[in-house]
C-alpha cells in the first residue's frame, strides 16, 4: 500500500541505489499497485480496503474459471461447482483472499489465459488475448511466468507446432520488451528491485514444514489426485499403443492440466525462500481443485463398487478442511480482533509520533502507512540484503544514534531479530533509546539528552 501511495504521488516506485534512503524495496512488478491506485482514486475508500476488494474480486474470478474447467473437463455441472468450492474453501485461499496482496490477481490472470488457450487454441485473436493475460499475470507477480505459460505452450504444441512456437516467441518477446521499457524508465530500478534485491536465502526445512502443513490440510484430495494421475497416464499410454484418438477434454487433461500441475509443483519449490509462505501453494491448490472431480468421475465410471467408500472419505476430508479453515481464521484473524483495543491505542501513538518525525517498525508498518507517512525502512527486505552483504547499514545506524526517529516498534519479545534488524542497528537502538516490552512488542523511544 505504500507503493500505491508512491504511484499516487508520482514518486519513483523502483529506486536504483539501495544504499540511499528511503530504504525500501518494491519486489513485485507494478501491475497490482497500479490497479489498486486506480480503484482507490475512483472509489475514494480507505486504502487497505481498495487492496482487499481487488484481491477478493480476483479470488472470485479464480473460482469461476476453476469451476468452468471442472465442468468442461467432466461434462458435469455439479462437479464443476465442486471444483470451485474446493478452491474457495481452502484455508489458504480464504485467508489470502482478504489480504491486499498481489497473488490472487496474478493467479486469476494466469487462469484466464489458460482458459482462453483451452477453448480457443486455433484462433489468432484469442491466442493473442491469452498471451496478454499471461504477461499481465507475470507483471503482477514474476513467479507466474511458469505454470500457465508452460501449460499453454504444451497444449498448443499438441495441436500445432508452428502455433506453439509463435505463442512462445510472442510471449517471450513482448515480455522482454515490456521489462526493458519499464527498466529503462526506472533507470535500472526494476531489475535492481525484483531481481537483485530478491536475494533471500533458501531454507529447505522451512519448505518441508510448510509442505507438511499443506498435506495435513487436504491429504485425501492429494491422494485422490495422485491415484488419478497414475490412472490417467496408464489410460493415455494404452490409447497410444492401440492408436485410439483422444477427445478434446482428455487431451487437455494430459497436455494442459498435466503440465500446469508440473509447473505448479516447480513454482511451489520457491516456498523455501526465507520470508515465503503459503501463498506459493495457490497454483498447486488450483491444480488439485480441478484434478479431484476429474479423478472422481474416472474412478466412479471404472469402479462403481468403491463409490460409497470414496464419497465417505471425501466427506471426512471436506469436514477436516472446514475445521482447518476455522483454525487458521481463529489463529490469524481472531487473535487480532481480540487485541483490537491494544491496536487502536498503538495506532494513536503511531499517529502522534509521525507528527514529530519518521517512525520505524516491522510488523506495524500498516499503522505507519495509515498515518499518512511513507515507509522509510523496510526491515525484512533490507535485513536480507544486509545478511547477503548487499547493503551497508552504517548510514541508518548513525541516524538512529542521532535519535532521528521518535518511535521504533519491533514485534516480538526481544530486540535480537537478525532477519530484519542488523546487529549494528540494534546496538544503536540499545545505546540511544529507552526500551520497554509489552504484549509481544518492543517499544523504543529516544533517551532524554
Amino acid at each position: 500500500m505504500d507503493q500505491v501511495r508512491r504511484i499516487e504521488r508520482g514518486d519513483t516506485l523502483y529506486k536504483v541505489n539501495i544504499d540511499e534512503p528511503m530504504y525500501t524495496v518494491s519486489n513485485y512488478p507494478p501491475l497490482y499497485t497500479i490497479v489498486v491506485a486506480v480503484i482507490n482514486s475512483v472509489l475514494k475508500i480507505p486504502l487497505f480496503q481498495s487492496g482487499r476488494i481487488t484481491s477478493l474480486f480476483f479470488s472470485i474470478i479464480c473460482g469461476i474459471v476453476i469451476g468452468l474447467f471442472g465442468f468442461h473437463l467432466t461434462g458435469n455441472k455439479l462437479l464443476g461447482v465442486f471444483s470451485s468450492l474446493l478452491f474457495w474453501g481452502h484455508p489458504y485461499v480464504l485467508i489470502w483472499s482478504s489480504l491486499a496482496r498481489v497473488d490472487m490477481m496474478a493467479l486469476a490472470l494466469s487462469l484466464l489465459g489458460l482458459w482462453i488457450i483451452f477453448r480457443r487454441w486455433n484462433s489468432n485473436f484469442w491466442t493473442g488475448l491469452a498471451i496478454i493475460c499471461f504477461l499481465a499475470s507475470a507483471f503482477t507477480k514474476q513467479t507466474y511466468l511458469l505454470a500457465g505459460p508452460l501449460a499453454g505452450f504444451i497444449w498448443l504444441w499438441y495441436h500445432n507446432h508452428h502455433r506453439a512456437f509463435g505463442f512462445i516467441f510472442l510471449f517471450g518477446s513482448l515480455g522482454l520488451l515490456s521489462f526493458s521499457v519499464i527498466n529503462a524508465i526506472s533507470k535500472g530500478g526494476l531489475y535492481t528491485n525484483i531481481v537483485l534485491a530478491n536475494v533471500n536465502q533458501y531454507d529447505l526445512s522451512w519448505a518441508i514444514a510448510l509442505s507438511k502443513q499443506l498435506l495435513s490440510i487436504s491429504p485425501i484430495i492429494f491422494i485422490i489426485c495422485g491415484v488419478g494421475a497414475v490412472l490417467l497416464i496408464r489410460l493415455w499410454i494404452k490409447n497410444k499403443s492401440t492408436h485410439q484418438t483422444e477427445n478434446h477434454q482428455q487431451a487437455f487433461i494430459i497436455y494442459g492440466l498435466g503440465f500446469y500441475s508440473i509447473g505448479a509443483i516447480l513454482s511451489t519449490l520457491t516456498v523455501g525462500k526465507v520470508g515465503s509462505t503459503v501463498n506459493y501453494f495457490l497454483e498447486l491448490i488450483v491444480a488439485s481443485a480441478i484434478w479431484c472431480p476429474i479423478v472422481l468421475q474416472l474412478i466412479f465410471n471404472q469402479r462403481k463398487m468403491i463409490k460409497i467408500p470414496i464419497l465417505g472419505l471425501l466427506f471426512i476430508q471436506l469436514v477436516w478442511m472446514l475445521v482447518a479453515a476455522y483454525y487458521f481464521s481463529r489463529s490469524s484473524i481472531g487473535k487480532q480482533w481480540q487485541n483490537l483495543s491494544f491496536y487502536d491505542s498503538l495506532y494513536q501513538q503511531v499517529q502522534l509520533a509521525t507528527q514529530k518525525g519518521i517512525v520505524l517498525s516491522d510488523d506495524y508498518l500498516d499503522m505507519v502507512v495509515l498515518s499518512g507517512q511513507a515507509i522509510y525502512y523496510q526491515p525484512f527486505e533490507y535485513g536480507q540484503l544486509y545478511n547477503a552483504g548487499l547493503w551497508d547499514a552504517t548510514k541508518l545506524s548513525k541516524e538512529i544514534e542521532g535519535k532521528k526517529f521518535p518511535l521504533i516498534l519491533i514485534s516480538g519479545e526481544k530486540l535480537d531479530k537478525p532477519c530484519c534488524w542488523p546487529k549494528l542497528l540494534i546496538t544503536a537502538i540499545t545505546n540511544n533509546y529507552d526500551i520497554s516490552y509489552s504484549q509481544n512488542l518492543v517499544k523504543c523511544i529516544p533517551k532524554n539528552p
